[in-house]
C-alpha cells in the first residue's frame, strides 16, 4: 500500500458569493487536478478569516490569494509570491468609489460615511492601500456580497442604503453603461493600478513544478480551456514594483 500525500491548495475570493467550495470547488479541482494531480486538494473561501483557520490546520502548500489576504498575513503565514493570476479582460485591477451624481467630490467630505464593498473584510487594505487613506480612517465599511443590490439601494435610497459603493473597475463599466442607472450615478474616487490576485507559496513548500505548469497552462489548448473555467487569461510574472508600492502603502509609509 502506497501512502498519497494530499497537497493543499487555498482559494481565497474576498467577498465573492460563489467563491464557495460548494459552489466553486468541482471548478477548481479541474485546475488542480491538471498541475498536481488528485493528491492536490482545493479549498474555496470568500471569507478570510476561514482561510486563516484552515491555514493554521492544514498547512497548505500553494494558494491564489488577494492581495489584501497576502499582505495581511503573509509573515504569520509565511506566504511568498510566485505569479499574478492575469483575469480575462481586465488589464489592469482597479477600484472605484460609486455615489450618487450629486454627492461631494471633496474626499474629506466623506469621513465617518458608510461604503458598501465585497473586501470589506481586508479594511486595513482597502482603507490604506485601495483608497490610499484618502478618506481617513474613519470611513465605515459594510460588507456586502451583492454589489448590485447595494447598487440599487443607493440609487433608490433605500433604508440602510451605504452612502457610496466600492467596487471593481470591470464591475462599474457595466453599470455605467445601464441608461438608467449610469444617468444616477457617478465615480467619486479611482484607485491606482493594484496588484492582481497572487499565486503564493506557505513556509518552505517546493511548488516548482506546479508554478511551472500553472505558467504555461496559457500555452495550451487543453489549459486555456482550464483557464477560462475560471475566467483566467494566463498566470504572470509577479509585478514587484507595483506590489512593493501597495505593501508600503499598507505599511503606513
Amino acid at each position: 500500500m502506497h501512502l498519497i500525500l494530499l497537497v493543499g491548495f487555498l482559494f481565497l475570493k474576498t467577498g465573492e458569493k460563489f467563491a464557495t467550495q460548494e459552489t466553486a470547488g468541482p471548478t477548481v479541482k479541474a485546475l488542480t487536478e491538471y498541475v498536481g494531480g488528485p493528491e492536490m486538494q482545493p479549498q474555496v473561501f470568500n471569507d478570510p478569516g476561514k482561510a486563516v483557520e484552515y491555514c493554521a490546520a492544514n498547512k497548505p502548500a500553494l494558494g491564489i490569494v488577494t492581495p489584501g489576504f497576502y499582505l495581511t498575513y503573509a509573515k504569520a503565514l509565511a506566504m511568498e509570491p510566485v505569479l499574478e493570476t492575469k483575469r480575462e479582460g481586465v488589464a489592469v485591477e482597479r477600484w472605484v468609489l460609486i455615489a450618487l451624481k450629486d454627492a461631494t467630490d471633496d474626499l474629506a467630505g466623506w469621513q465617518g460615511k458608510t461604503i458598501a464593498t465585497p473586501i470589506a473584510a481586508e479594511q486595513r487594505y482597502v482603507l490604506s492601500v485601495v483608497l490610499a487613506g484618502k478618506l481617513g480612517d474613519e470611513v465605515r465599511l459594510k460588507a456586502t456580497m451583492d454589489v448590485e443590490g447595494s447598487v440599487f439601494d443607493l440609487v433608490e435610497e433605500a433604508k440602510g442604503a451605504a452612502d457610496a459603493v466600492l467596487m471593481e473597475e470591470a464591475a462599474w463599466k457595466l453599470f455605467e453603461g445601464d441608461g438608467e442607472l449610469g444617468s444616477k450615478l457617478k465615480v467619486i474616487y479611482r484607485s491606482d493600478d493594484l496588484p492582481r490576485d497572487l499565486v503564493v507559496i506557505f513556509g518552505d513548500a517546493d511548488a516548482g513544478k506546479t508554478v511551472k505548469t500553472l505558467k504555461e497552462l496559457a500555452g495550451s489548448e487543453e489549459g486555456k480551456k482550464i483557464l477560462r473555467s475560471i475566467r483566467v487569461e494566463a498566470f504572470t510574472d509577479v509585478d514587484p514594483d507595483r506590489l512593493a508600492r501597495a505593501r508600503k502603502l499598507f505599511n503606513g509609509q
